[in-house]
């Protein structure tokens, strides 16, 4: 090779490492910028501490400072007012943890475009998107960024209720109500991939497992007109398939009331399915699709969610609350024997939809137009957020759980800021 190629070589090489140096550089300094803004658990303690300094001026900079950092602050004034020991900073920390709880726990975004109720919300596992099924038969896509709306699916040819990405996030599954199917799409194209028949009335639940092989739904109706549709018509069945080849692979009997929604355990070998009208939930054998637990009257009213929590070792469920009877409308049981173990109290409203952070910390929960914000092991109400105008129907969390979602019957799916 010549030496004026080779030296125009050296050159673009060095030119590329030079490019990349600098985009590296100006990579770590935007991180360092983001590191800048945070104030650190030293600096923290040290601002509350100074809420029980003698000089008032003090006093005021150091809780500016905490109120404006208050995402980050929070959960450390919360402590110091249960546990400072210092009981001037304890009574300030107490008065301060509560403003900063009403500016950090806000609505971050409102996004519109479903046209008639939403019914379902999942968050893809960066925390950048998430998707949403509606009465309207859409799925649709948003950046949470932006609050954008950045894809429609269509296919269906009923109200869409449940839906859930495989773990790949490559597709979704979602069910279609009056067009009795399950229908699995890729989410880059927005493509069909497959259909899931055989529900001989609506088709509400829809989940697919975590390890990608199977997929699951349940029916409920007396036919295509309910109202005039025949009792012995019934239909109540959980229908679980092979995601690949879409065989039915076991028909499960047993619910007498709507299968209103359905969720797999973390390693894909049970189901739960949540029984609408019969009050009741139930746990399957993937394997055998034989019932492992049948909780009949499981609430006083209709449930209408099941979520696995501690790796599948216990199972949340909510209903509808029960007028005249003690509110007690989202309950913890053992998975494996059906013991209760908690009861999650005063919401007082029908509860439509569950979520566990991924943490397990905490819990979402609806409560008519309320979406509440618990804290799992205590059971204590942490926050309440009432911005929405009609029953909520649908909630979840980010994954690093600083953010949650929810949508209902406004058609609004909002983005909501729950820092730790």
């Amino acid at each position: 090779m010549s030496t004026p190629v080779v030296s125009r070589l050296r050159l673009l090489a060095l030119l590329v490492l030079t490019a990349a140096g600098v985009l590296w550089t100006a990579a770590r300094a935007d991180d360092d910028k983001e590191e800048e803004k945070k104030l650190g658990e030293k600096e923290i303690n040290r601002l509350i501490d100074l809420l029980g300094d003698d000089d008032e001026d003090k006093r005021a900079e150091a809780e500016k400072k905490l109120i404006e950092h208050g995402e980050e602050t929070h959960s450390y004034v919360a402590k110091a007012a249960k546990s400072h020991l210092d009981a001037d900073v304890k009574l300030r920390a107490t008065l301060l943890e509560k403003k900063i709880a009403r500016g950090a726990f806000r609505e971050l975004k409102k996004m519109l475009g479903h046209k008639e109720p939403i019914r379902d919300v999942a968050v893809t596992k960066d925390g950048k998107k998430a998707l949403t099924c509606g009465e309207d038969m859409t799925i649709r896509v948003w950046d949470l960024g932006t609050g954008k709306e950045v894809k429609v699916i269509e296919g269906h040819q009923g109200f869409t209720w449940q839906l859930g990405l495989t773990a790949d996030e490559k597709e979704v599954i979602s069910s279609g109500g009056p067009d009795k199917t399950l229908r699995l799409w890729d989410l880059e194209s927005g493509k069909e991939v497959k259909k899931y028949t055989g529900f001989g009335t609506r088709a509400y639940a829809a989940a697919v497992s975590p390890d990608g092989k199977w997929v699951v739904g349940g029916e409920g109706g007396v036919g295509a007109d309910d109202e005039k549709g025949d009792p012995e018509d019934a239909k109540f069945d959980v229908l679980l398939f092979n995601k690949e080849s879409g065989k039915l692979e076991h028909r499960m009997k047993g619910h007498t009331g709507y299968v209103w929604r359905a969720a797999f355990s973390p390693d894909s070998k049970k189901v739960a399915t949540a029984g609408m009208n019969d009050n009741s939930f139930r746990i399957w054998d993937v394997a055998t699709g034989k019932a492992l637990v049948e909780k009949k009257d499981a609430h006083d009213n209709w449930v209408t969610g099941v979520v696995f929590v501690n790796g599948g070792k216990q199972l949340l469920t909510c209903a509808r609350h029960s007028d005249g009877n003690k509110a007690n409308e989202i309950k913890l049981w053992d998975a494996e024997t059906g013991k209760l173990e908690k009861t999650f109290e005063n919401l007082a409203d029908d509860c439509e939809a569950i979520a566990v952070s991924k943490d397990g910390k905490r819990l979402l929960a609806t409560a008519g137009k309320v979406v509440v914000l618990f804290d799992l092991d205590t059971g204590k109400i942490i926050h309440r957020f009432e911005e929405h105008t009609e029953p909520v129907t649908a909630v979840a969390f980010t994954p690093d759980g600083k953010k949650a979602l929810s949508a209902g019957k406004d058609k609004t799916l909002r983005l909501w800021s729950v820092p730790k």
